[in-house]
């Protein structure tokens, strides 16, 4: 094998009688080396968008949320409501209502999401330090306070500094039905717009927090009554699987997911992009490569007196063969170490440095990069093998003539 690597690099290095060989080995190399760093570059690049996109969705949700496995109500046993019965990785564990309330202020009429949690969520949820406006206060004495998306806010025109009191409507779910007065079916409480909230998705944005209180005064719900139980540890907390199954066992007729299966959706998306953007580079440079077939056909037809020299002092054609095999697959890895190489060096200053901004007001100020070893290999592995596989074509062919 060292003999056939060092004729392999002769055949490589040395001068070609026709220089349009050396051109298209040029352009073969330097085709691959872009394909390359194209690859680690934006692969790196897309890396840093999605931390930046899971730690702003992943900051203001619960470590867990309980949901019931059918229906939409969770009862809550009296095990379940006592702090003693929780892991004691558990900080706090908040009872959520949920529903689709029609919302009233002023003249303005339109249907949002209803979230009614206790005056202690926002304690844990870090999502009351997203406050555009007032505060993030619930109640105070007989007066309920509403926070609203800064997406609902616009859509209603409310600011915290009008009195104008926001009116809230849910059916009744006892089944009775007033045609006379459509209004005794349903449920009725006002409040006062107390915060806006910067949301970090659309579905954030259109939410309205009141107190649990209001929330089942308006749904008919019990005290032992909820739509789930959000979670969360305290700080620094390892071994999430463990009090995952903890709390699966105190709620077993419940599903408890954990931030990452809440935005299970999103980040199958995100992979499915990343796969789909490497399948595309990938295959521009599997059309680069090809160039790569047509120097191998010059290069055997200008060597075939060195051939013909090694078949006479007793070569095999597969000795020869694997000469031009190796030396095609050289010019992929010579482009492919270059590519990456440079990929990661320029992935790397953008890293550290963050030279490249992004124009306008955004949460970012420059391009993320995060550098995956497995990305790299993954390149250097996938551009290999199909310079590789461009290579042992020609070779096979004509020698098998």
């Amino acid at each position: 094998m060292r003999t056939r690597i060092h004729i392999a690099l002769r055949y490589l290095f040395a001068k070609k009688k026709h220089n349009v060989i050396n051109i298209i080995s040029g352009i073969s190399a330097a085709g691959i080396a872009i394909g390359s760093m194209a690859l680690v570059i934006i692969l790196s690049v897309y890396n840093g968008f999605d931390n930046s996109i899971r730690e702003i969705y992943e900051s203001y949700k619960a470590d867990f949320v309980i949901t019931p496995k059918s229906g939409k109500t969770l009862i809550l046993t009296p095990e379940q409501l006592s702090r003693q019965a929780w892991p004691t990785q558990v900080q706090s564990a908040h009872p959520v209502i949920e529903e689709n309330v029609f919302i009233k202020y002023g003249a303005k009429e339109t249907i949002a999401r209803m979230k009614g949690a206790d005056s202690a969520y926002f304690e844990a949820n870090p999502l009351g330090s997203n406050l555009i406006e007032g505060s993030s206060r619930l109640r105070l004495n007989e007066i309920g306070f509403a926070l609203l998306g800064e997406v609902l806010a616009y859509n209603l025109g409310a600011r915290t500094r009008f009195s104008t009191p926001i009116e809230l409507y849910f059916p009744k779910t006892d089944g009775n039905v007033s045609i006379t007065n459509p209004l005794e079916s349903v449920n009725y409480s006002k409040v006062f717009h107390g915060g806006t909230l910067q949301g970090q998705s659309s579905d954030e944005s259109s939410l309205i927090y009141v107190s649990r209180q209001i929330a089942m005064e308006l749904t008919g719900k019990a005290d032992n009554e909820c739509s789930s139980v959000e979670v969360f540890l305290n700080k620094g907390i390892t071994g999430a699987n463990d009090v995952k199954r903890d709390i699966e066992s105190l709620f077993p007729n419940c599903t408890v997911k954990d931030k990452l299966e809440q935005n299970a959706t999103l980040y199958r998306m995100m992979n499915a992009e990343k796969g789909a953007i490497y399948l595309i580079l990938f295959f521009i440079t599997t059309i680069i490569s090809i160039n790569i077939f047509s120097c191998l056909s010059m290069m055997i037809a200008e060597k075939r007196e060195d051939i013909e020299t090694f078949l006479g002092l007793g070569a095999t054609k597969e000795f020869v063969k694997e000469i031009f095999l190796l030396h095609g697959t050289l010019i992929s890895l010579l482009g492919c170490i270059a590519g990456t190489v440079i990929g990661t060096a320029l992935a790397l200053t953008q890293q550290i440095f963050g030279f490249i901004t992004i124009p306008g007001n955004y949460v970012l100020s420059a391009f993320p990069v995060e550098i995956r070893a497995t990305d790299i290999l993954l390149t250097f592995i996938g551009v290999s093998l199909i310079g590789f596989l461009i290579s042992w074509v020609p070779c096979k062919k004509i020698f098998k003539n």
